[in-house]
Formats: structure tokens, C-alpha cells, sequence
């Protein structure tokens, strides 16, 4: 649950059931292991990955003194991607890098769900039993969970009808939006039917949470449809809402499933948009909203491509319709005549980088109309959330008096909260990741003035002569330190800012990630030195890395002659390419 959410189309998040029973963004184990499969047997490579897995899997449950929910001995979507590096190392072993890199994509294309990756980050694993389980999340994203008592929370937040922020135009003035179930899927299974009637539905229905608009958006519109049956028709201030992702069969359905919802407002997240949809073929009669945007959350390397044709010609069909557009991201690899292009941001989701023909994020007519008649123009700016910060526009004079009063009452917490960060950083110093995270505070929320000193600068250089470039620097580390944490599979973290800042010459979390990774193996899973990371570093800014893999030195001579004759075995046994023997051939003759 998030009271305020940096998604682009929503206020807050809520999620009365965390975990999803698996769709295209998190398949079964089947379609992963039958992905990875087909991409080796395109290289010659004929295994059996399920059999693979399942002995690595075992062999990490065995080793668990006291397993929990969340510690299968099963080939799971969650053991899979969790186990996926000793999978990876050992194909490499046995058929070479190249292999390696196409059943990793394998694994990276097929697990793409960011609600998904969070969970396998924060939850339970089998390659992590000690992880502290973050009870906020469900044991593993199959667990499906119930968190009762979420909804009515969320029903009570602050009504947001009437704010505005020229940070987030499209909401202007709308009521409270939010997104139900951004970690899972809330209709994953029909036993949790009564669960719903119970918890969500009367907090939806509650004289708090009818001030807000209910985004309920599911990969199941045709359960979402029986559900909606069952208690006569969903309120009026819920949006029902369901994901299309291409134009494969599934999608239509549910497209056709969504319709027969009894719902008075209805929306359509084409996100991620994987191939072209014609719009010959995407009926949007009684449709209300289509959201679009590009895949994100696999990696730059592994991420699909997103054509802007794709968005402009929704745009148009939904022009055409009368359907409100709303272009949420372009995505990692967003391109334009088949050529891909970059975005500073890594997301292509601040829309200042945009063509001005796609600046389009609009809301449907209904959810403008829903309680217009009580508007009431404030000028307290509506929150919003931006780069993991929460940010709000300067108040005007005409702040009222609760706010006035209000800011009496915090001078006092605002010393205090200096007076305990200021001795974070002045007692911590080589405690890189706190010092940075409390100056972060410090300088955002300008506590300085609370410490009695006119500017920031007049507050570092008090700090045992701290230059203004070295307190950023912090505070950039503390960012990727906790970045890394949240990510990486990793037992061993950065210590010092000096090895953190060659990683932030990197532009996303990802190659961040790859390359602190990759310094602790080739340091023998030791701490790496600034150096070490500096070198990997360097090394994928020049692109010298084959298809992300960076676990490994350059193999030696030695290792090249077992690499080759490893292949040449797989190829004589195969005995389908004369032509490739004699190119291995060849190749281990020039190196003897």
C-alpha cells in the first residue's frame, strides 16, 4: 500500500491480496522452462532445463535448517528465477557463453512483472533462507495473501478533490485515484470472493472511500465479471479495468470478458505493449480509458522494443472512439522507424523528452464528472511522487489557517528531526549509506534552517569541512546502496562511497546491479576494491560484455580449448553441422 504512488495514472496504492496465480508477465514454470528450451535448441542445444533445475533446487532446500512457506522444493517460477545465475553458470560450463546469454534472456524476458521482481527481491528464497521476510509482501508472488483491514486505511485518506500540481497536470483536480492491486492479483482465485465482499467492497462503498475513484485492475476480467454478478454491480466510483499486452487471442478475450462487467466506468492498460495492435481489431465500444506504455522493468539489454507507431495509432483509434488516451512511458527501448533510441529517463516516462504529438495523458469524462458538483478549487498543491522522493509545489499565500497552524506545531519536530540527522552524518561519516540518507533529508526538506544556518553550503562545510560536491556524492551512494540492497542476490555490499561512485557513471539500476555483482565474483565473493569496480565499470560503458554476462574473466587459452572442444562434442554428437565442426576446428588450431 503506497499513499502516494509516483505511477503516472494513480494518487495512492492499495492491495488487500498481494500475489498473483501467474500470467504473461509471470508465467508457470511450463512456459519459462519451455522458453529457455526452444532459445538453446535454436543454438544446437538440446537439455532438459526442468530436470537441471530441479536438482539445483533441491540441493539449496537441503541446506535449509528450518524451512518456511516460502522455501519450496518444487521447480517454481519464484526457485527458477531465484536459482537462475547457478543455472546460467552451469550451461556455460558445459556449452559456452553463448548458450549462457540466450537462456538467460530466456528467463529475463519471460519474468518481466515488476509487482513479481519486488516480491522475488524482499520475499523468501531459497538461495536467501536468513532474508529478513518483509511481511508487507506475501511469501513468494504464487502465495497468494489476504491482508485484511488495507482497504479501510486507504478509504480514509485525504480527499484530494480540487488540489492541483503543475507537476502532474492530467490529475487536475480530480478526485483521489487508486489503484487496486499494483502487487498482484487480487481476483487470482474465486475462493478469495468472500474475502473481497468483506474487506474491499465496504471500504469502496464507506462514506470515507466514495470521496475516491477505484482503479481494480486484473489480468481475470471474466472473474472480475462473475464477482461484480454476485453483488449486483461494482459501485460507481470503481473503474473496472483489465491488462492487454499484444494482439494474441488471450487478450481479445479479455477485452470481450471486460464488457460484461457491470460497471459504470471501464479502462484498458495496454502496458507493456509488446507488439502492434490494429486497431481494426480493438473494439472499444463501451470502453471509457486506454492507458499505453512500453516494457520497463526487464533490463536494457533484455527489455522488448516499443514502437511510437504502436502509441500513435491508439492514439488515433482512440481519438476517433471518443476514448480518453493516456500514454503512461515509452519504456527502456522505445524507437521510431525499427531504430531504437535512448531517453535520459531510463523508464522514457518523464514526458519532456516526448515528441509533443504524444504528450497525451488524459482521464475519462466520467471520472471529471464524479462529484463535480462539490468542487471546490484549493490551492494546498496536490502530492506527488518523483525519483523515490515525495515532492510538493510551494504553497501560495493563501495557505489556510489548519495549514498555518499546522506549521507552528512542526518548527519545533523540524529541530528536533535536524538535531538527530545532523548527528547521523557528523558521527557517522564512514557510514556512507546513513550519512548520505540523512543528508538527503537535510537538504530536501531544508532542515539547515532548523540548525540555524542561512544555506546548505554554510552547512556542509561545517560538517568536518565537507565540500558541497562530497555531500552530493553521499547522497548519490546512499541511493544506489540501497538500490543494490533491494536488488541484488549479492551477501556483500558496497562499505565505502568510493566504491559506489564508478557504478553511478552507469545509467540505470540494472547495469548498476550487473556490475557490482560482477566485481564481487571476480574478487572470489570478497569485497571488491574502487578499482575492481571501476574496471567493470568501464567495461560496459565500452559494451565489451556478451549479452550481460559478466561473471567471468576472459577466458584463458586454456579455457578457451575446453570451451571448444566442449562444443565440438555437443556437435559431433548432434551430428548436424559438418560446417560448424570444421569451424571449431579451425579455431582450435589457431589457439594450439
Amino acid at each position: 500500500m503506497s499513499d502516494v504512488t509516483s505511477i503516472q495514472w494513480a494518487d495512492s496504492t492499495v492491495n488487500p491480496i498481494m500475489g498473483c496465480g501467474g500470467c504473461e508477465l509471470f508465467p508457470s514454470p511450463a512456459v519459462i522452462l519451455a522458453a529457455i528450451d526452444r532459445s538453446l535448441a535454436d543454438l544446437g542445444v538440446r537439455i532438459d532445463s526442468r530436470a537441471i533445475y530441479k536438482e539445483l533446487i533441491s540441493s539449496a532446500h537441503s541446506k535449509i535448517n528450518t524451512p518456511l512457506s516460502g522455501h519450496k522444493n518444487a521447480v517454481s517460477s519464484t526457485n527458477i528465477w531465484h536459482l537462475r545465475k547457478d543455472y546460467i553458470k552451469k550451461i556455460i560450463h558445459d556449452h559456452g557463453k553463448v548458450a549462457g546469454s540466450a537462456a538467460e534472456n530466456a528467463i529475463r524476458q519471460s519474468i518481466s512483472c515488476y509487482a513479481a521482481i519486488l516480491h522475488l527481491n524482499k520475499a523468501q528464497a531459497l538461495v536467501k533462507p536468513e532474508r529478513k521476510f518483509n511481511k508487507g509482501y506475501a511469501p513468494t508472488f504464487e502465495s497468494v495473501t489476504q491482508y485484511q483491514g488495507r482497504s479501510e486505511k486507504t478509504a480514509h485518506l485525504k480527499d484530494l478533490l480540487g488540489l492541483y500540481n503543475p507537476a502532474t497536470p492530467w490529475k487536475d483536480r480530480l478526485p483521489r485515484l487508486i489503484f487496486v492491486s499494483d502487487m498482484g492479483d487480487a481476483l487470482s482465485t474465486k475462493a478469495d470472493f468472500p474475502f473481497l465482499k468483506s474487506d474491499l467492497m465496504p471500504a469502496i462503498a464507506s462514506k470515507k472511500g466514495s470521496r475516491h475513484i477505484w482503479l481494480w485492475l486484473t489480468k481475470r476480467p471474466q472473474r472480475l465479471a462473475e464477482f461484480a454478478e454476485e453483488i449486483g454491480e461494482l459501485p460507481p466510483n470503481v473503474c473496472a479495468m483489465t491488462t492487454l499486452t499484444g494482439a494474441d487471442e488471450d487478450c481479445f478475450e479479455r477485452l470481450a470478458a471486460l464488457k460484461k462487467v457491470s460497471a459504470s466506468m471501464k479502462g484498458l492498460s495496454i502496458e507493456p505493449l509488446w507488439e502492434r495492435i490494429p486497431p481494426s481489431k480493438l473494439d472499444l465500444n463501451g470502453i471509457d480509458w486506454v492507458i499505453v506504455g512500453g516494457e520497463s522493468g526487464a533490463g536494457l539489454k533484455f527489455t522488448r522494443p516499443f514502437a511510437l507507431e504502436w502509441a500513435e495509432e491508439l492514439r488515433d483509434h482512440c481519438k476517433k472512439n471518443g476514448v480518453a488516451f493516456f500514454l503512461k512511458q515509452l519504456g527502456r527501448n522505445p524507437s521510431r522507424d525499427g531504430k531504437i533510441f535512448r531517453l535520459k529517463n531510463s523508464h522514457g516516462g518523464d514526458w519532456d523528452e516526448w515528441p509533443e504529438s504524444l504528450k497525451i495523458r488524459e482521464f475519462p469524462e466520467c471520472f471529471h464528472n464524479y462529484r463535480k458538483a462539490e468542487m471546490k478549487h484549493s490551492s494546498v498543491p496536490r502530492p506527488f511522487k518523483a525519483k523515490n522522493k515525495l515532492k510538493e509545489s510551494p504553497v501560495s499565500l493563501e495557505t489556510s489557517k489548519e495549514a498555518l497552524a499546522q506549521e507552528e506545531i512542526s518548527s519545533n519536530r523540524e529541530q528536533q528531526e535536524f538535531k538527530r540527522l545532523d548527528s547521523i552524518v557528523r558521527n557517522g561519516i564512514d557510514g556512507f549509506a546513513k550519512a548520505g540518507e540523512a543528508l538527503a533529508q537535510i537538504h530536501d526538506r531544508k532542515l539547515w534552517n532548523a540548525g540555524g544556518f542561512s544555506t546548505w553550503e554554510a552547512y556542509c562545510r561545517n560538517v568536518a569541512g565537507m565540500s558541497r560536491t562530497h555531500a552530493f556524492r553521499l547522497m548519490k551512494a546512499s541511493e544506489c546502496f540501497a538500490e543494490l540492497k533491494a536488488m541484488s542476490d549479492m551477501t556483500l555490499f558496497p562499505v565505502s562511497e568510493s566504491q559506489v561512485r564508478p557504478l553511478l557513471r552507469l545509467e540505470n539500476s540494472e547495469d548498476r546491479k550487473l556490475a557490482w555483482d560482477t566485481a564481487v565474483i571476480r574478487a572470489s565473493e570478497t569485497q571488491p576494491t574502487a578499482t575492481d569496480v571501476r574496471e567493470v565499470v568501464v567495461t560496459i560503458l565500452e559494451d565489451g560484455y556478451d549479452g550481460g554476462i559478466l561473471s567471468e574473466k576472459p577466458p584463458t587459452r586454456a579455457q578457451r580449448r575446453v570451451e571448444i572442444i566442449s562444443k565440438l562434442r555437443t556437435e559431433i554428437k548432434m551430428k548436424e553441422s559438418w560446417e560448424q565442426v570444421e569451424k571449431l576446428l579451425a579455431e582450435l588450431e589457431e589457439i594450439l
